[in-house]
């Protein structure tokens, strides 16, 4: 019988970024461990691609009305396509983890965007504060 190891450590319910600048963050991690996503410190261990793009993924969802339906569209795409990049180039040897990154930095890109026209319009946040998100 084949023994799993399993870890001390395990969030089945993982945090999900909630506004624009929280995935605006995400995305700064999600570029500096990129291509395998894996906390090579210790403290994640069940940090990796599926579970990074998955929270990524899911803040899209939170944030849908403020990115409007064509940029929310756009972004599910963008963050497909940088996955299946980074799948396909682990070791970052081929090319593809570069062009996974600059996907990533062209969703940066949208979610800047968003938060740049919510600040000119003066949209406030949750806690009345104009501050793009």
């Amino acid at each position: 019988m084949k023994k799993t190891i399993s870890h001390s450590y395990h969030n089945p319910n993982p945090y999900i970024p909630q506004t624009l600048s929280e995935i605006w963050d995400q995305l700064a991690s999600m570029c500096l461990s990129a291509p395998t996503f894996l906390d090579i410190a210790g403290y994640f261990p069940d940090q990796d691609i599926d579970t990074e793009f998955h929270a990524l993924i899911e803040s899209f969802g939170v944030v849908r009305k403020k990115l409007g339906e064509e940029r929310y569209a756009r972004l599910i795409e963008l963050a497909a396509r940088a996955k299946a990049l980074f799948a396909a180039d682990p070791e970052d040897k081929t090319g593809d983890a570069d062009a996974g990154r600059k996907l990533l930095w062209e969703i940066e890109d949208i979610i800047q965007e968003v938060r740049s026209r919510r600040v000119a319009a003066k949209v406030k946040d949750d806690e009345g504060e104009v501050s793009g998100d």
